[in-house]
Parts: C-alpha cells; structure tokens; sequence
C-alpha cells in the first residue's frame, strides 16, 4: 500500500466506539457474565466492559455498607438483554448500561459476542430495498469484512437457508461495487486486508452493477443487484428510545411508526425546548438567589 492509499485509508478506518447508554435503573440482566469487579466508580466498570469488547454491564453505585452485601458491583455482559424493558427487578443498586439500549425491532436478532447484532431475513428483495429496509429498522446490512464475521454469517445463512439448495444458500451484506468494493459503511475494501472471494469471483468482464452476497459456505460472491434475495441486517449501537420514538413504539407497522415520528418531532422539540428554558430559569434564578444572599 503507497503512503497516498495509506493516507486515504486512515480517513476511512476508524476503531469502534463503545457508547453504553443507561437503559433501566434498578434492574439486573440475564445475559451470560463474563467479568466482573468491585469496582467504585462508574468510569471503572466502563473500562472494564471495554476491554472485554462487551456489549453491556450493570454497576452498582458505591455507598457506604452497599459492598458487604453484593458480590461484585461491576457485571459485564457479551450481549445486550434482548428485552430492555423486561429486565429483571433487582433491590440492589444496580442499574443496567446496554450498547444498544433500544429494544430489538423483532425477536429474530441474534448477538454475536463481540462482533454485533444480526438478523437473517429470508424474505427476498434487491440489494437496494434490503438496503432500506435494514435502515428501517435501525441497522444496515451486514459488515461482512473480517473473518470472524464472515464466519458467524455464514452459519446463519446456512441453517436459516438450509431448505434451499446449496446453491441457493446465499444473502446480501454490506459490500457493493462502486468505483470499487465499498463496505456499507463507507470503507474501501482496498483497505482492508480480509478477502473470501470464490473461485471466480469478483466477476470480470461485465457492467459493474454488482453487489456481494454470503453463501452458506464461507465465500464471498458477487450478484446483480437487481436480483431479488434474502439479506443480513446488523443493529446500529444506538441510544434509548426518544420521548417521540416511546410515543409512536407501539405502532408495528415501521412505515406509520415513521411517519408518526416524523409527523411528531416539531412538537416534541418544541416541548424538550421548553423544558431546557425552564431548567435553565430555575437555575438562573437560584443563581441569583445565592449572590443575593452573599
């Protein structure tokens, strides 16, 4: 790589952040625990599901007499509690951070530790409404490029396809042709060193309309992105549910829960704006207050 595409590729490659959002206080989670620490402040735990690449962990604020009675107060899970807002109560301190602190759009995500949230639909589409259908739910289509997730992706397509034929047993991810292979998320593959293309593939010789598909067998190849077919979406990290997203979450269909939000913002700003005004009223005024008194 020539210190030009070195360069080009430093603006594309980013590490990935771990943002944990506080999703529910008072609760306890009942995903598998892969460390834990007494840990005394907040920032700690936090380090500490960093460095084990988790996706969530639930902390129990250090107060005097709370240490004798739990056994640790710093719990790091490898997946997010697929239920939120079921979380178990809990009459310790703890409260619970999650990665992804939304709940799930459907029941039918699975977490790989480490790597993300999934989804295999099945239902067949092209590459550009399987596109806009992952980003209705949150997410976007599988980042494939990296052997572990290659391999993770490959066994969902592989026992969710298994009733097709072998050579059926393929799905759209987040890698297309433009001017070269690009991931969904914008990175050049030139850039990145993991391939798993079939013998044959990337195909040559022809318009360059193509876009990646995984098959169930590990490999990488490339498809007319017209062709209609199943997809992977993965979850986007996101925070908890705004005051308009909690207001229209109990519409199912995602087309009216968008539009309800959409049709909704300007008054729910509106009233956030509001609230910030009083806030900072009150605040104004108890700042008075004290330099009067002074």
């Amino acid at each position: 790589m020539d210190s030009d595409q070195s360069s080009s590729c430093s603006r594309h490659l980013q590490r990935p952040k771990h943002e944990y959002h506080l999703t529910k206080e008072c609760a306890a989670s009942n995903m598998r625990t892969v460390a834990s620490s007494n840990a005394t402040e907040l920032e700690s735990c936090v380090q500490l599901a960093v460095l084990k690449n988790a996706f969530a962990f639930t902390y129990a604020n250090f107060t005097e007499g709370t240490a004798p009675t739990l056994s640790s107060t710093c719990n790091v899970f490898d997946c997010p509690e697929f239920h939120p807002f079921l979380l178990t109560p809990d009459e310790s301190a703890y409260d619970y951070y999650s990665m992804y602190s939304k709940p799930l759009p459907s029941e039918n995500y699975t977490c790989a530790p480490g790597l993300g949230v999934f989804e295999m639909v099945t239902k067949p589409l092209n590459y550009s409404n399987a596109m806009i259908a992952c980003e209705d739910v949150g997410g976007h289509l599988a980042n494939v490029v990296s052997d572990p997730r290659t391999s993770f992706l490959a066994t969902l397509v592989s026992s969710d396809l298994k009733n097709n034929t072998s050579s059926n047993r393929k799905a759209f991810v987040g890698l297309f042709f433009e001017n070269g292979f690009v991931t969904i998320t914008g990175e050049p593959l030139s850039c990145l060193p993991f391939r798993a293309w079939a013998p044959g593939h990337p195909k040559t010789g022809k318009p360059r309309k193509e876009c990646v598909v995984l098959a169930g067998n590990r490999y990488w190849e490339t498809e007319d992105c017209s062709r209609k077919l199943p997809y992977i979406c993965e979850l986007v990290p996101d925070g908890p549910l705004s005051p308009v997203e909690r207001y229209c979450a109990p519409i199912n269909n995602i087309k009216r829960r968008k539009n309800c939000i959409l049709r909704n913002h300007k008054q729910f700003e509106q009233i956030e704006q509001t609230k910030q005004q009083c806030n900072g009223n009150i605040n104004t005024n108890k700042s008075v207050a004290i330099n009067d008194n002074n």
